[in-house]
């Protein structure tokens, strides 16, 4: 008997393209904390290029229906 459950969807250009976005999105978020964190702990500003780039990638995240890790 097959279980159904166990099916995977089968994943279209735009899935795909959607996933690199989002790993791109994570990816730059991740890359970047540790000016959020300098700016939290040290209060050194973060450029207004890598916090505009951040928002982005929040934007991005947020489009594509997922809650952000960070």
């Amino acid at each position: 008997m097959i279980d159904i459950s166990k099916l995977e969807k089968i994943k279209s250009v735009q899935d795909l393209d959607d996933e690199r976005t989002l790993d791109l999105a994570r990816s730059y978020l991740r890359d970047s904390d540790w000016y959020a964190l300098a700016q939290m702990e040290e209060g050194t500003p973060m450029p207004a290029d890598i916090q505009a780039g951040r928002n982005a990638a929040r934007a991005t995240i947020y489009r594509l229906g997922e809650k952000p890790r960070h």
